[in-house]
């Protein structure tokens, strides 16, 4: 367990100083007496204190931030995808940019590391207690993906599921889909036995009760989505319609349906979800619910020049932002 960070009130206490002269003694600003400041200096090392970073950059006013994104996997092209864009924007604002993966820690590990290094964290975080996911951040801002942040400290980029499915729904079935099957992802990624996704529920409560005559929990791959294809075919072969946790998984599905002498999109349609331009090449082309990652990056910036724009002692309250996904209709469906 990592211990717990030093702040610049535990100087100032250990000094006998007010909170602002330890800020003027480590950034060296402001008239200070040199016996003071070397006394600030003293009692700093000797807790080994670490000024934040992301409390100096607001106190100079610099924009030259660091920022750690959290993926979930290096293996779906989705999170590398996204991951350009958070570069490319971090850029723009000259920032730079830790990235690391989920297959490398859990949430707690990797927001207490990167917490020390950077002055604030995108990333995708599946922890149950958000309240932990602030306290291992020790001050530094956490802008979540794809889930609705709920306590101070804690902001996040939401997908509105909802109403991109049932856009993607509405379109379907104006193209003569009327029987739907889902292939599910079984979240292994996640620490903990199998919950529905969030994409799942929303299928689900935009279809209605009956709505799905076959549904699938498969592995998060390639693999996964053909095996699950398989599955649905062999439990309902007269589908019309295959809806797919994502594009890697609908990827598969494809080919699984190869495999089986299933024709897409003449005896059924199947359609992703992330918009990969890896769906752009293959044959068929790849129907999806297609996210705007760059609106994502640029989204979760804005959340932080909000922060930097607005400093205070404290964790801020949570700024929560949404994108909207919308069909992007190829060949598949």
């Amino acid at each position: 367990m990592s211990k717990q960070r030093i702040t610049i009130e535990d100087v100032a206490r250990a000094a006998g100083v007010s909170r602002q002269t330890v800020t003027r003694a480590m950034n060296d600003t402001g008239r200070i007496n040199p016996a003071t400041r070397q006394r600030v200096l003293q009692a700093a090392e000797a807790l080994g204190y670490r000024p934040s970073r992301f409390a100096s950059n607001l106190a100079s006013r610099r924009r030259s931030y660091a920022i750690g994104l959290v993926i979930a996997s290096f293996r779906n092209p989705y999170y590398t995808e996204l991951a350009a864009e958070v570069l490319d924007v971090a850029t723009e604002r000259g920032w730079q940019v830790v990235v690391c993966s989920r297959e490398q820690g859990t949430d707690l590990e990797l927001i207490s590391t990167l917490a020390g290094q950077v002055d604030a964290i995108f990333g995708y975080f599946v922890a149950e207690d958000q309240g932990s996911l602030a306290l291992a951040a020790r001050g530094v801002p956490v802008v979540m993906f794809e889930r609705t942040a709920a306590v101070p400290g804690l902001h996040s980029v939401d997908l509105d599921f909802e109403h991109g499915i049932e856009e993607l729904m509405e379109g379907l079935k104006n193209r003569g889909a009327s029987r739907f099957g889902l292939i599910e992802s079984d979240g292994a990624i996640a620490p903990g036995p199998y919950q529905p996704s969030e994409r799942r529920r929303a299928y689900e409560k935009l279809g209605g009760p009956g709505s799905f005559d076959s549904i699938v929990v498969a592995e998060e791959s390639m693999r996964g989505g053909a095996e699950g294809f398989r599955q649905l075919w062999n439990a309902s072969p007269d589908l019309d319609a295959v809806l797919v946790f994502n594009d890697l998984m609908a990827v598969g599905a494809v080919h699984g349906a190869h495999t089986l002498g299933v024709s897409i999109p003449a005896d059924v349609r199947v359609a992703g979800i992330d918009g990969l331009s890896l769906g752009s090449v293959m044959t068929p082309s790849l129907s999806t619910l297609s996210i705007d990652r760059l609106a994502v990056a640029k989204t979760a910036a804005s959340i932080v020049d909000t922060l930097l724009e607005a400093p205070g002692t404290g964790p801020h309250e949570s700024i929560i932002r949404t994108v909207t996904p919308h069909p992007l209709w190829r060949e598949s469906a």
